[in-house]
C-alpha cells in the first residue's frame, strides 16, 4: 500500500514515466483503493490553492480524523501532515492576520476594564474644616486617598445634600459608587455632570462612564461613549483608542 501512495505522489508530481502512466491509469480504473487515495491526495494539493482558508482547515481536519488514511497509509501521510500544516501556517499569515488573532484573542470585557481602569486621584484643594460641609468633605477624601470608598461615599452623600451641584464632589461620589458595584448610581453622577455642560470634570465624567459600562458588560454603550471621547479629542482620547481595540471595535 505504501507503494501505492508513492505511486500516486510521483503522478500527481509529473515524475512517472509514459508507461507508467499508463500502468496508473489503468490501475485507477480498476483499482478502488488506489482510486479513493489518488481523490484524496488531489483534494489535499488542490486545497494548498484554495484562497479560502477555511478550506484548507478542513482538509487538515479530514486527514487527522479519517479512519482509512490513519489505517492505511501511517507513513506518507504522517509526513503530508506535517508539510500541509505548515503550508496551512504560511497560508494563515498570508490571510491578513488570522494567526495574530488566535494568538492574542481579544480580551473580555471585564479584562478591559481591570487593564484600564483606576480610580481618579484627589486633584481639588482640600480646603480647612471651618464648617461642618467642610469637614465632612476632608473627611471623605481622606477616606477616599484611602481607598476606604464606603465610608468616603457616606460622607460624600451627606455633603451632597447641601453642595449638591458641586461636580468634583459629584466625580468622587461617582467613582465611589464604583467601587462599591453601585453601578447605576455612578451612572447617575456622571450624567449629572455631563449635562451639567459647563464644569471641569466632564471628560473624566466620559471616560468613567465609559469604565462603568464596560463593568456591567453594556459594550454596546461603552464603545459609543469611548467613540465619543475620540471624537472630542478628550484628554483621554489615546487610551480611549487602545481600549476599543482591545474590545475589537
Amino acid at each position: 500500500m505504501d507503494n501505492n501512495i508513492e505511486f500516486i505522489e510521483k503522478y500527481i508530481d509529473g515524475e512517472l514515466e509514459e508507461n507508467e502512466i499508463l500502468k496508473f491509469k489503468e490501475l485507477l480504473s480498476t483499482d478502488h483503493d488506489i482510486k479513493q487515495n489518488y481523490k484524496l491526495s488531489m483534494g489535499i494539493n488542490n486545497s494548498i490553492l484554495e484562497e479560502d482558508v477555511m478550506v484548507l482547515r478542513e482538509t487538515m481536519d479530514y486527514m487527522y480524523n479519517e479512519e482509512l488514511v490513519v489505517k492505511r497509509t501511517p507513513s506518507i501521510f504522517a509526513k503530508k501532515k506535517f508539510y500541509y500544516a505548515a503550508a496551512s501556517v504560511a497560508l494563515l499569515i498570508a490571510a491578513g492576520g488570522l494567526i495574530q488573532k488566535i494568538a492574542s484573542p481579544d480580551l473580555a470585557t471585564g479584562e478591559v476594564f481591570q487593564k484600564y481602569y483606576t480610580p481618579y486621584e484627589i486633584t481639588v484643594t482640600h480646603r480647612s474644616g471651618n464648617t461642618e460641609v467642610d469637614r465632612l468633605l476632608l473627611n471623605a477624601f481622606e477616606n477616599y486617598e484611602e481607598k476606604n470608598y464606603e465610608q468616603a461615599l457616606a460622607l460624600f452623600e451627606e455633603v451632597l445634600e447641601t453642595r449638591k451641584n458641586d461636580m468634583a464632589i459629584n466625580l468622587y461620589s461617582g467613582i465611589s459608587y464604583l467601587e462599591e458595584e453601585k453601578y447605576q448610581k455612578a451612572k447617575t453622577s456622571f450624567d449629572n455632570i455631563i449635562s451639567d455642560k459647563d464644569n471641569l470634570f466632564i471628560e473624566q465624567a466620559k471616560w468613567y462612564l465609559g469604565m462603568c459600562y464596560l463593568k456591567t458588560e453594556n459594550t454596546e454603550k461603552a464603545e459609543d461613549v469611548f467613540k465619543e471621547i475620540i471624537k472630542e479629542e478628550s484628554y483621554y482620547k489615546d487610551v480611549a483608542v487602545k481600549v476599543l481595540k482591545d474590545l475589537d471595535y
